[in-house]
């Protein structure tokens, strides 16, 4: 019995003295989590398939047909909610890394699934990190009117990890269809 006692006595005593690496976990997701990230959303109800294209620094273009590139990875390519069976209309991407040069995101209404020609609201986040936080370089809803259409989000300028403030961009530009008619483009419409 008076082992019995003697071994509780130790473990209340060691108890407090034991510690836990929290930090270091928390640290790891942060940084899992990637240094630059896009993120689309639209209505969970709706069938279409709307695309999230992003060309960083040269000439990488990542979409659902090319989703890994040197800087950007796309980790979720969304279907709409026909073909999705998570009750979410999302995608996004994240970059290893934020090399010094010219970013640009675009969004397509790639399928309208049956759903006919009606317009779509969708939701645009993009950020950056700088050390611990994230630092929003453009967030709001735009409208895709049509089906087949792509519009330009933003394109701006990252040097040495930071935004150039001045260089953002609202002027129309193309991703995806700027690669489909590139001589050997390996995208075929209609996933």
């Amino acid at each position: 019995m008076l082992l019995a006692l003697l071994m509780f006595t130790l473990v209340v005593l060691l108890i407090p003295l034991i510690e836990v690496k929290q930090e270091t976990t928390r640290t790891e997701i942060e940084k899992a989590a990637g240094d630059m990230i896009a993120e689309i959303s639209w209505p969970a109800d709706s069938p279409a398939d709307i695309d999230l294209w992003t060309s960083a620094p040269g000439k990488e273009k990542i979409g659902y047909s090319m989703p890994y590139g040197q800087i950007f990875n796309l980790v979720r390519d969304d279907l709409g909610r026909d073909v999705d069976f998570s009750g979410l209309n999302y995608e996004f991407v994240f970059s290893r890394g934020i090399p010094d040069g010219r970013y640009r995101f675009s969004i397509v209404y790639y399928s309208d699934n049956g759903l006919g020609n009606v317009p779509v609201d969708v939701r645009v986040s993009i950020r950056y990190r700088q050390e611990r936080l994230m630092i929003p370089v453009y967030e709001g809803v735009l409208t895709l009117d049509r089906l087949g259409q792509e519009k330009g989000v933003i394109s701006f300028v990252m040097k040495d990890k930071k935004l150039v403030e001045e260089s953002k961009s609202f002027a129309p530009f193309e991703i995806f269809y700027g690669t489909l008619n590139q001589p050997g483009s390996a995208i075929q419409m209609g996933k």
